[in-house]
């Protein structure tokens, strides 16, 4: 696993906000969209997703060509390719997500 997928690993697989990142990132991957409307898509409160998606562009994951008022997301074009991010998008579709454990009650 090179440096870069760690780092994906580490804020999808290993971090508290990594199921609600890939559902930010399953969302994209099928259609670019702003902060609100992620926020609708997901059920999620629009800081929440604000603050998701922040960390995702620290660490090059998503970009946005324009600024401001009317950013719209996309997945950068260099983890397009990547097979760990496909596998996790790929699983999260079929309602699995690699390596994740159910909890008990």
């Amino acid at each position: 696993m090179d440096s870069r997928t760690r780092v994906l690993y580490w804020l999808l697989n290993a971090s508290r906000g990594g199921p609600t990142r890939i559902r930010i990132l399953n969302v994209l991957n099928s259609k670019p969209m702003n902060t609100r409307k992620l926020a609708m898509e997901l059920s999620l409160d629009y800081k929440t997703i604000q603050g998701h998606v922040e960390l995702l562009i620290e660490n090059d994951i998503i970009y946005t060509p324009k600024t401001g008022y009317g950013q719209v997301f996309f997945i950068s074009p260099e983890w397009e390719e990547n097979e760990f991010l496909k596998e996790l998008l790929k699983g999260e579709k079929n309602g699995k997500r690699k390596g994740s454990k159910k909890r008990k009650k």
